[in-house]
């Protein structure tokens, strides 16, 4: 029975921990959070058997009582780099929430930690179970377009309240390392690179705040280390919501979005829909799976180290004007 802690039991420490509650060969045994009604609010949603699970206001004190195997991470994100590093450091498995870390130097020791205790480090990227991302990766990988030369990538949420001051920790910079790029766009800037295996290479980035302490609408120019370029643009003021990846390759095009089916168009032949492959687990359950020895980790700590990658340099750029080399 692999015994799971919740760190931070709020929407998304719940969203996990249900699914947990659901399996035979898991169980929550520890609840942490600084907000003791919403731990209890959680303890009541999970139901039955909870009265014995150990409850918690700051994570250092669940991780000294020695009750857990495996922790999720759904705090703040500027707060995940120290404490995604202590759990592995102790020989705890940890699925964390996107993003990973907010800076480079957190993700490099995150990856260390990982590497030195041998234990499981999983992201959050629920994208990387679904059957039409996993899809778009194998046939990119497989030279369905030839190389991919041009990229086009664009979010629009409508979504800005979130990032206001004073609505939530979203609109804190020390909490959220940044706005709607550091949120959201975590799971497009994931996709970008995990589906086509670039890497980022510079960037220059234009950031309007719009009155938020955070940014609010994000433009990018980005080349990458194969000498491929693209346009990546990120609003959260929009009265629709759109999301689309277009990637061109020198055989072909690719296209898939939120709202619409996967397209490959391979020059000199029609037009296909490519049907979704098999889906993978959500995280929580592949994070249980990959504890166990029956599963790999469908978003592993290096897709953390990338997004961080390019998201450090956008904000780099957008503070000096200039374009950036991605570290």
């Amino acid at each position: 029975m692999i015994r799971i802690g919740i760190v931070g039991t709020g929407g998304m420490g719940r969203h996990h921990a249900l699914q947990i509650a659901q399996r035979d060969d898991a169980q929550i045994t520890a609840l942490c959070d600084t907000n003791a009604e919403a731990t209890e609010r959680l303890a009541e949603t999970i139901g039955s058997g909870t009265q014995d699970v150990a409850r918690f206001d700051q994570w250092e004190e669940l991780l000294a009582g020695d009750v857990v195997d495996g922790v999720i991470i759904a705090t703040p994100h500027t707060q995940h780099g120290e404490q995604v590093c202590r759990f592995l450091d102790a020989g705890v498995n940890v699925l964390v929430e996107k993003p990973m870390t907010t800076t480079v130097a957190d993700a490099r020791k995150i990856l260390a930690s990982a590497d030195s205790s041998g234990k499981v480090l999983a992201i959050a990227y629920q994208r990387h179970g679904d059957g039409r991302f996993i899809r778009a990766r194998e046939l990119l990988a497989g030279g369905a377009i030839g190389e991919v030369r041009l990229v086009q990538v664009i979010i629009a949420q409508d979504c800005v309240h979130l990032f206001r001051p004073g609505v939530s920790w979203r609109g804190d910079p020390a909490l959220s390392g940044g706005g709607h790029f550091m949120d959201t766009g975590s799971h497009i800037n994931d996709i970008l690179l995990w589906t086509t295996g670039l890497e980022p290479k510079r960037v220059q980035a234009f950031i309007n705040q719009d009155g938020a302490d955070v940014d609010v609408l994000t433009a990018v120019t980005v080349e990458f280390t194969n000498g491929a370029v693209g346009t990546l643009a990120y609003t959260s003021l929009s009265p629709e919501w759109r999301e689309e990846f277009t990637f061109y390759g020198n055989d072909g095009v690719m296209r898939f979005g939120a709202a619409e089916p996967l397209m490959l168009h391979k020059r000199g032949e029609d037009i296909v829909l490519p049907k979704a492959a098999d889906g993978g687990s959500t995280p929580a359950n592949n994070f249980i799976d990959a504890i166990l020895g029956n599963a790999e980790v469908q978003a592993p700590g290096v897709c953390g180290l990338r997004v961080a990658q390019l998201t450090e340099g956008v904000y780099s750029s957008s503070q000096s004007g200039a374009p950036v080399e991605v570290g």
